[in-house]
């Protein structure tokens, strides 16, 4: 088995500004690699050759054996980024401007699950925020590599972020101390370099793992942020078996290697200390999307809560969708729809659903945009499009206590919204799945994709297993990033959930309750939905891994209809392709 180490450092990416520590970091993490025994290749716009997806296509594809596994690939990317979804990023490369293209991380990363590679290390040192335009929010999300040569199975994940989701990294101005450096990256390669006692762990002595260099990255990026007077919160996930990767072994690196030098720290606090790796030169009166978002999500929560509740607003005993905001031209289902008529409030129907089962709904708005959901048949679906155009959707209990769900909907909503939902919360989106007594499925869906960005895929099979054990169906992005085996039924699909061992015993998950750490047996179960639930879903429709094929093959042709909404929505000449393949039918 080999060690591959592909690093990046993009220092020019107009009309951003320019961020030339990222060669700094490339360099020093290509020579640790070299010096450590990997197999290590780096790409850089020294020269003026720009970072392109296409050049580094051509060196993984260079790089990643046919016939052999890889022990370990670790991949370091430094440059410009910024969040798209729950834990869902974007690289930069130097053309992403012209090209409208970056780099999918999630999507690369599932791409690397074909190639044989036994651990992932992914260390991503660029920022985590929104777009700061529309027109950047609505770029390609490239996953860089074609079809692997091996089946998908994941490896041991481990993720290093210089920053958490929704925030900005931060890169430091070279003197005549030291060249200019991206923090997170330096901090990461004093770990790996072992120039501090506090990198090596505690149980595998002389040896720096996954999680500790994660704690000591996490300890010196604190001491660094006081030093420069700025605020650095890294994030990061590491695999079990904790022992499972070495990074470093005391002396193995020669007697020479010298901890890297940091400039001079202001001697005054400086809140221009450090250039924030996603710093736009922006017009003055150019609009502050993340603050407007912000603004919008906001005042769409406030407008649900005064407009929907359950106690205020009287529901006919049928209605099981309820539509606040516009008022819809169109209900379109796989089942058939009625209008509940009323003389004031939100917009009801009746969506004829069998026990214990879901269906598929497009709601059609007069302006041409198409919203999805799906309706469970002992929930009520409330679907919200309010005046500045945000959609989003959950699922209530009629006997319930209305405002604690409408409340916990309304709250798991705007976090997704505003990127404020990271991977360190999905145990607790996992728990209160279950505590709420699967009254809102949304809350599963958003799960799947943080256990996936983390690699486990055994909690996401765990949550179908617990959908099947409450005779509920499993929200679409549930199986299909569960990697379930899929078999087509009657107007839907129907999945098998392969049986999960228990998760080891740690201090971290200790206070958690049964069903997010227990072993579960194999069950089969039905598939609340035709296509992902959230938008961030259908990057994986364009490679389906084996088990996702029967559900995939049916919406290619979707992809270039959809809308940059958290949760799916489409242009009207998407939702007519759905309508014709799945004989949807509208009632109203």
């Amino acid at each position: 088995m080999v060690k591959l180490c592909l690093t990046i450092g993009v220092s020019k990416s107009n009309p951003l500004a320019s961020l030339p520590g990222a060669i700094t970091a490339a360099h020093e993490v290509s020579k640790w690699a070299k010096q450590s025994g990997f197999l290590t290749e780096m790409i850089t716009d020294e020269g003026g050759i720009p970072v392109t997806i296409a050049r580094i296509r051509e060196t993984l594809l260079g790089m990643l054996p046919d016939n052999d596994e890889v022990e370990l690939f670790l991949l370091h990317f430094a440059g410009h980024g910024f969040r798209t979804g729950a834990e869902q990023n974007v690289w930069l490369p130097s053309d992403w401007h012209q090209e409208m293209r970056g780099i999918s991380v999630e999507g690369l990363r599932k791409r690397l699950y074909r190639h044989g590679i036994k651990s992932l290390s992914i260390f991503g040192d660029a920022c985590r925020s929104l777009p700061t335009d529309v027109e950047t929010a609505d770029i390609t999300a490239d996953p860089v590599l074609p079809r692997g040569p091996y089946d998908e199975v994941p490896p041991i994940v481990d993720r290093f972020n210089a920053v958490m989701d929704g925030q900005q990294a931060y890169m430091l101005k070279g003197d005549e101390n030291a060249p200019p450096r991206c923090i997170f990256s330096t901090v990461i390669i004093e770990g790996l370099q072992g120039h501090y006692d506090g990198a090596f762990d505690e149980h595998l002595q002389n040896c720096v793992i996954p999680e500790s260099l994660a704690l000591f990255s996490k300890a010196r990026m604190q001491e660094i942020g006081e030093l420069y007077n700025l605020k650095c919160s890294p994030d990061y996930t590491t695999g079990i078996p904790r022992g499972h990767t070495i990074y470093y072994k005391r002396s193995n690196l020669p007697a020479n290697v010298l901890p890297p030098r940091w400039p001079a720290p202001p001697k005054a606090p400086n809140k221009d200390a450090g250039i924030p790796a996603q710093e736009l030169y922006l017009p003055d009166d150019e609009l502050d999307q993340p603050k407007l978002l912000n603004r919008k999500v906001m005042r769409g929560r406030q407008y649900v809560r005064k407009h929907f509740s359950i106690g205020t607003v009287p529901l006919a005993n049928s209605t099981n969708l309820v539509v606040l905001g516009k008022a819809p031209k169109q209900i379109w289902t796989t089942s058939t729809s009625r209008w509940n008529k009323t003389d004031e409030g939100p917009s009801e129907f009746h969506i004829d659903v069998e026990r214990f089962a879901s269906v598929q709904i497009l709601v059609e708005f007069y302006d041409g945009i198409v919203a999805s959901a799906v309706v469970y048949d002992d929930l009520i679906t409330v679907l919200t499009r309010d005046e500045n155009g945000l959609i989003g959707w959950a699922c209530i209990n009629r006997w319930g206590n209305a405002d604690f769900q409408i409340e916990s909907s309304l709250a798991a909503i705007t976090n997704l919204q505003l990127g404020n939902i990271s991977v360190s919360q999905v145990d607790t989106l996992a728990t209160a799945l279950r505590a709420m007594k699967h009254i809102n499925p949304t809350l599963g869906a958003i799960s799947s994709y943080l256990y996936d960005y983390a690699g486990d895929v055994d909690s996401i099979r765990r949550m179908a297993f617990y959908y099947c054990s409450n005779h509920q169906a499993i929200p679409f992005d549930i199986a299909f990033m569960g990697l379930l085996p899929t078999r087509h039924k009657k107007l839907g699909y129907a999945v098998s959930v392969p049986a999960v061992e228990a998760r080891i015993a740690s201090p971290a998950n200790s206070h958690l309750p049964e069903w997010v750490t227990d072993a579960t047996t194999a069950c089969e179960g039905e598939v609340a939905g035709l296509w992902p639930w959230l938008h961030q879903g259908w990057q994986f429709v364009e490679d389906p891994a084996d088990e996702e094929k029967i559900t995939a093959d049916s919406l290619y042709d979707v992809i270039p209809y959809l809308l940059p909404s958290q949760f799916s929505s489409f242009l009207t000449e998407g939702a007519e392709i759905l309508i014709r393949k799945f004989h949807m039918k509208g009632n109203l």
